[in-house]
């Protein structure tokens, strides 16, 4: 009986060590999040974040001589053909104009006084009014026509009818093409990187669709450009955008990522999975087993998501993300439900 209850003793002591010590294992353990190494395409990229949308090729049509505008034939977003009548014009002469001035300042001081006087104006200087002769026509030459010297839709008329304008300052605007283009302010520390030809992606605020582009301008001269937050100088860029739809118009702010460089078939670690030594030898963490082991890498060049490595790991090894609470050879615990996947 007694050799019973012994046994009976021991089994109890033994099966409360075990639970015992295999909990002080467990919670000697180290629980780590892995992230799986697999080949990727990476890029590094320049972001700029004050863009406008806008037409890529507009003509800006002009008045030949200094002339009153008679009529306008068409409005924003009208379809034109080359040589269509877009307005016509009176030549003026400067005396003309001087005499339309005039008679402006002069309706301009009556309807002050009118307004003043509950519409009593006799006692306006008949000096200020231009004399009759003068005021009849803009001039005796006769009417012309501006047409458009292309196929294009219209996108803005600057002037009005009886309205005067100078052969300096542009009567229209017309978009000559579909192409739309973004243009930006790159900051003078950036510009050295970018290159005409290089791919970008534009986004917005005001378009749901991200659209890809290319560059196709830098400036070749510097501006200042004043914020809310200071002065910083930018060069200006260009990025024409490829098969824009719809919901993207000229206008708008937009967002454009300028690609610089990419790598494809590259394995990347993120930059807080790898460590240096004192002498300044690169090593990751990688899962062999259930241990941590410190893994010598060589890594080459910086993308966005963190170092090439060249050498050290391959293709499925998983290293430790957060390798600051782990030391080499150490058990630990693999939180794989928070593997993430390393992408460019």
């Amino acid at each position: 009986m007694k050799k019973y209850v012994m046994l009976f003793t021991f089994t109890i002591i033994s099966a409360i060590m075990i639970v015992t010590v295999g909990n002080f294992y467990k919670q000697s353990l180290i629980q780590v999040s892995l992230i799986k190494v697999s080949p990727i395409t990476a890029e590094n990229s320049i972001s700029c974040n004050n863009g406008r949308v806008e037409r890529a090729q507009t003509k800006n049509v002009y008045a030949p001589v200094k002339a009153v505008i008679k009529e306008v034939s068409v409005k924003p977003g009208d379809k034109v053909r080359r040589g269509q009548t877009l307005m016509t014009i009176l030549p003026v002469q400067e005396s003309d104009a001087s005499s339309g001035q005039s008679y402006q300042t002069y309706q301009d001081l009556l309807d002050s006084y009118e307004g003043a006087a509950g519409g009593f104006s006799s006692g306006i200087p008949s000096s200020l009014f231009p004399s009759s002769s003068a005021a009849e026509k803009p001039s005796g030459e006769t009417e012309q026509k501006i047409t458009s010297p292309s196929d294009g839709t219209v996108t803005s008329v600057f002037f009005g009818e009886q309205e005067y304008a100078d052969p300096g300052k542009p009567v229209i605007a017309i978009a000559v093409s579909s192409e739309i283009q973004v243009r930006l302010s790159v900051n003078e520390t950036q510009i050295s990187d970018i290159k005409i030809g290089q791919k970008a992606v534009v986004t917005g605020a005001g378009f749901k669709n991200a659209y890809p582009g290319k560059v196709t301008y830098i400036s070749s001269e510097a501006q200042q450009l004043y914020t809310s937050t200071g002065q910083e100088t930018v060069v200006e860029v260009l990025v024409n955008i490829e098969n824009p739809g719809a919901d993207i118009k000229p206008g708008f702010t937009a967002k454009a990522k300028i690609i610089l460089s990419e790598s494809s078939d590259v394995l990347v670690a993120p930059y807080e999975a790898v460590r240096a030594d004192e002498s300044g030898r690169e090593y990751v963490f990688k899962l062999e087993g259930k241990k941590a082991v410190k893994t010598p890498v060589v890594t080459k060049e910086e993308f966005e998501t963190g170092f090439e490595i060249v050498s050290g790991l391959r293709k499925g090894d998983e290293i430790v993300a957060n390798p600051d609470v782990v030391s080499d050879g150490a058990f630990v615990i693999p939180q794989r439900n928070q593997e993430v996947a390393v992408n460019g």
